[in-house]
Parts: C-alpha cells; sequence; structure tokens
C-alpha cells in the first residue's frame, strides 16, 4: 500500500512539471555579501575577500568565470577599526586591488578582485579587528570581528641560531622513526598546522645557470589545541623516512640539471577558533551523510573573518641527512650535491 501510494505521488509530481514549460527551480534573488578575511600580525599588507553571492539561468559552472557576477562594483566602502578597550584606536579603508597570482579553479583564476590595507605600524595582537562593508545601493552593512593569535613557543625542534641543525638521519644511516615537534599554543589559537619545508636551487649543467629559491612542503597532521585560551603543549609525530619520500613524490627526476641542497624550514600555522570551525565543517566527511551545518561568523552576509599567525625557524640539514639525500634509495637519482 505504502509502494503504491509513493507511486502514485511520483507520477503526479512527473505530470505537474510535464504540463509546464515555465518551471522555474530559482529562488527570488537576494544580496548576499560574501566576506574571506585572516589578519596576520606578521603582515605588512592585509587582504580581505569580499564578493556577492550570483544566481542566474545559467550553468553555475558557467556563471563562475564571469567575474562580473560577483563583484559589487564601486557600492561598497571596506573599513576595518582597530578597537582596544572598546575605543577605536585606528580605523583603515581598504583599496580595491587585483591578484593574478591565484590558481585557476571553478572561479575565475585572472585578476581578481580583492581588498587591502597596510597598518603601520603592524595590527597588535593585544587588540580587536571590526570589519564593516557598506553598500550604497542596497543600504545593508556587513561585518564581523576578530582576535588576533598571539606569539607562541616551539619547544622541538630546538633552535640553536649560532648552528642551527636538523637531522632526519642518525649516525648509523638509519631513518629516526620517532620524531616529534612540540609547541605551547597561545591565547586565540585553536587550530595548528606544522610543517617541514625543503629549499633547493638547480644548476644548469650546459649554461651553469642557477635558478633562484625552489621549495617544496611536507605537511604533518594537523593538531587542535582544546581550547583557545592558550598555554597547551601540542605534539605532532613524524617519521625521518617520509620526508624523503616526499621529496622523491615532489621533485622530478632531471639529468640535465645538478641540485644544490638548502635549508629546511620548520614553520607552524595557527589559526583561530573561528577559523577552527569553519574548517571542520568544510572539511571532508567520511559519513555517508554529507550534509553539514553552514557556519559564518559574519553578520549580514556569509564567510569567515578570523585570523592566523605563523612562526618559523631554518636549519641546515645534518650533515647523515645531507648523506642519505645524496646517496639514499629514494633521492639518489635527484642529483643533489
Amino acid at each position: 500500500m505504502k509502494s503504491f501510494l509513493y507511486s502514485t505521488i511520483l507520477i503526479a509530481l512527473l505530470a505537474a512539471v510535464g504540463c509546464t514549460t515555465k518551471f522555474d527551480i530559482n529562488a527570488p534573488a537576494k544580496d548576499i555579501t560574501v566576506v574571506y578575511g585572516l589578519l596576520n600580525q606578521a603582515d605588512s599588507t592585509q587582504y580581505v575577500k569580499v564578493t556577492k553571492a550570483f544566481l542566474g539561468e545559467s550553468s553555475a559552472y558557467v556563471m563562475a568565470q564571469d567575474p562580473s557576477l560577483s563583484s559589487w562594483g564601486d557600492a561598497i566602502t571596506v573599513k576595518v577599526d582597530e578597537i582596544y578597550n572598546g575605543n577605536v584606536l585606528r580605523t583603515f579603508t581598504l583599496q580595491k586591488t587585483y591578484v593574478s597570482n591565484k590558481d585557476s579553479g571553478i572561479f575565475y583564476s585572472h585578476n581578481q578582485e580583492i581588498y587591502m590595507f597596510k597598518p603601520m605600524p603592524l595590527l597588535n595582537s593585544k587588540n580587536t579587528y571590526q570589519i564593516s562593508i557598506s553598500n550604497s545601493t542596497t543600504g545593508k552593512v556587513t561585518g564581523a570581528t576578530t582576535n588576533l593569535v598571539y606569539d607562541f613557543t616551539i619547544k622541538e625542534p630546538t633552535y640553536n641560531p649560532i648552528n642551527p641543525q636538523i637531522g632526519f638521519v642518525s649516525s648509523n644511516g638509519t631513518y629516526n622513526t620517532s620524531g616529534e615537534v612540540k609547541w605551547i599554543s597561545s591565547k586565540n589559537s585553536k587550530v595548528f598546522e606544522p610543517l617541514f619545508r625543503f629549499h633547493y636551487r638547480e644548476v644548469d649543467k650546459a649554461t651553469l645557470d642557477t635558478t633562484g629559491d625552489k621549495y617544496i612542503d611536507w605537511s604533518l597532521n594537523s593538531v587542535k589545541a582544546s581550547t583557545s585560551t592558550g598555554n597547551e603543549e601540542l605534539v605532532a609525530t613524524y617519521n625521518g623516512e617520509s620526508f624523503y619520500r616526499n621529496i622523491q613524490a615532489k621533485i622530478p627526476v632531471n639529468t640535465a640539471v645538478d641540485r644544490i641542497i638548502g635549508n629546511v624550514d620548520f614553520m607552524i600555522s595557527a589559526g583561530g577558533d573561528d577559523l577552527s570551525i569553519y574548517i571542520d565543517l568544510n572539511s571532508a566527511s567520511g559519513s555517508i551523510i554529507q550534509e553539514r551545518p553552514s557556519y559564518t561568523n559574519v553578520t549580514n552576509g556569509i564567510g569567515i573573518f578570523s585570523c592566523r599567525y605563523t612562526k618559523k625557524y631554518s636549519y641546515k640539514l645534518s650533515s647523515y641527512s645531507v648523506t642519505k639525500l645524496i646517496n639514499g634509495e629514494y633521492t639518489s637519482q635527484l642529483g643533489f650535491k
């Protein structure tokens, strides 16, 4: 009986759709401002992406390639207030500019429209920052507020400024299997992305021309603090063999060049609480239920306005690690000298 009822309803719906040529799946258009910005007090230039949602009859993939559909043109004014103890210390009026170094994707990739400002002195982690986007066409004001991530302490790998070295291989030539990186979380930090960045240069054997700096990244597992209040010791582990496997996978064999070994950076990027929630809700799900609740901390709009901070130390590879890079089973064909 239930099967019959469901079939009857389905047939009725199909008939209703088939009897009209004016069936419209588009909802009434709304003016929705979209904001993406991560403030970093270590940066001399701050960038915020401000666009608008669009709706139309064409394929969304086709419309996403048209920059005019997601731009507010000259209708908006974007400002950021720097606030301490409830008082506005400075107000930055953001300038519209264009960037052309973005990778291609679903949305248009060349000459993307963004907004920027250059604070001098730099932003202060003790202050709060409030963005406001005023639309002269709609009269709507879109806003969001964020704190900044405080500086944090990296405990391991240890850093000796006189002779900073890091090793992925022990003195007997075997890979380190129990490597750890450790740090202490700071105020307003919640999610952390640790990685190693290996630098190198290439020398053309025929012309002896040398390239500028090249690098590849080896990301470790992300780590979350239990709170964003700080002073929590966090740990990520790694296997030294994976360092060389990553180099093998990302640097192609090229017999026409020699390669010069550079430094290895250890970097940790910390993100704020709102950014952590946003990442969690937008990451891939292992569940068969794919629909997730949307998250935004933007008022009268959607998106994310939060903070990040990256700390970096640079090291030289230990002599044992250099020998493995030159002669090891994973990288001996890459021409490192």
